[in-house]
């Protein structure tokens, strides 16, 4: 089926600045650039290779929070905590998870600017998985408030001297608690920026920071009716049970035919001015029997530029994180080569991807979420290795 979608406002390119990219329906968008419990890098890698021009790196800086400084202590401390739908217990500690919007609270207190001098120092956690979600590394680093950290991926793979990372495409998951399991809500909240780096500084790209709360209340500042936790345990380490700042790929009804969530894309394969594409899709879960098996439920739909029907595919998206690759001689789907004339001229192989995601069944919303974007590989001769980021947009599921 040959799904309509409007002509513009299809993709928003993020050039300069990182920006959240507006959703075409009601439904929930990226929340980006906001201090959050937890943070999700949703793409991560570093490449060792011999040949600097090949080489890749992942460069993340973050900024501390104290939740005292936010406001987000609950005014009667543990005893305010709500009750977790899941496991009817109430989460442990005193503060209030954080971004304030996505829990669905206010904070229970002014905010306030931080102190000119150091605070007292808490610890700050990271997780590397892989695109199935096994954890490969972790580590962690004190901090004081309103403290600055890098995290230089490269760097950390070779100073814990695990090269065998180089290569591995991942996320990092980082947590402002104290605990390194994650067993209570953190007690300061992280906000960051990420870039990819290419070569010797040829070309960087903006990657998502997406922050999200510990729990999220049921009615809106009401810890009495219950909750439902963001943040779970997986394999012994911190996971991500809802992203509640993404995209929402759950379907409410139990049993019928199954939804699917539409997710745009922008291709540029033109071989004259670019190298490759990169599109990339995390979920909260690998999800074989939704997303993946041999009969590739994802559904898709190549345009041209002018919005014009090419071809249909089917393909999986069964991990955590997916990352789907094209090149000018390599398409990852039929129909991305092609060549039409507008207003302006010739374009060559441009246009959109339709991808029809299948949604997990759920009565809870975001119980499958995620966020998804595309680099874009962008040059020619002495520039082959400009890079690009533009964040996907959602459409209606149906």
């Amino acid at each position: 089926m040959v799904r309509e979608f409007k002509k513009t406002g299809v993709a928003a390119a993020l050039t300069g600045a990182l920006l959240a990219t507006a959703s075409l329906s009601s439904h929930a968008m990226v929340q980006l650039s906001t201090p959050g419990d937890i943070v999700l890098v949703p793409y991560v890698v570093c490449n060792l290779n011999a040949d600097i021009s090949q080489q890749k790196n992942t460069l993340v800086g973050l900024i501390t929070f104290w939740k005292e400084r936010l406001g987000l202590v609950y005014t009667n401390g543990a005893e305010d905590q709500p009750v977790d739908n899941l496991t009817q217990q109430k989460f442990a500690g005193p503060y209030q998870p954080a971004p304030a919007i996505l829990a669905n609270l206010a904070p229970d207190a002014p905010a306030s600017l931080p102190v000119r001098a150091r605070t007292g120092g808490r610890l700050l956690h990271w997780y590397f998985y892989d695109n199935r979600s096994v954890h490969l590394l972790d580590g962690v680093i004190p901090v004081t408030d309103n403290d600055f950290v890098r995290i230089d991926w490269c760097a950390t793979i070779k100073s814990t001297s695990q090269e065998t990372l180089s290569g591995v495409e991942g996320y990092l998951l980082i947590s402002g608690g104290d605990d390194r399991n994650l067993l209570e809500v953190p007690s300061f909240a992280v906000y960051g920026h990420a870039y990819q780096i290419v070569g010797n500084w040829a070309s960087q790209a903006f990657i998502p920071v997406v922050p999200n709360p510990y729990y999220t209340l049921d009615e809106f500042d009401d810890p009495t009716a219950g909750a439902e936790a963001n943040i779970g345990s997986r394999g012994g380490y911190p996971g991500v049970r809802r992203l509640v700042s993404g995209t929402d790929f759950t379907d409410p009804v139990i049993g019928g035919s199954r939804f699917r969530r539409d997710i745009y894309m922008r291709y540029f394969l033109d071989p004259a001015l670019a190298t490759e594409n990169k599109m990339v899709f995390w979920f909260n879960s690998n999800e074989d029997a939704v997303r993946g098996g041999s009969s590739k439920p994802v559904a898709g739909e190549t345009y041209n530029s002018e919005q014009v029907y090419i071809n249909s595919f089917s393909t999986v998206l069964p991990n955590e994180l997916n990352i789907v690759t094209s090149t000018p001689t390599a398409p990852a789907f039929p129909g991305m080569i092609h060549t039409e004339t507008d207003v302006l001229g010739t374009v060559v192989n441009t246009g959109i991807i339709r991808f029809g995601v299948p949604e997990v069944e759920s009565t809870v919303p975001f119980t499958s979420s995620g966020v998804t974007f595309n680099m874009l590989g962008l040059g020619a001769g002495d520039n082959a290795t400009q890079l690009q980021t533009e964040m996907a947009t959602e459409g209606e599921d149906f």
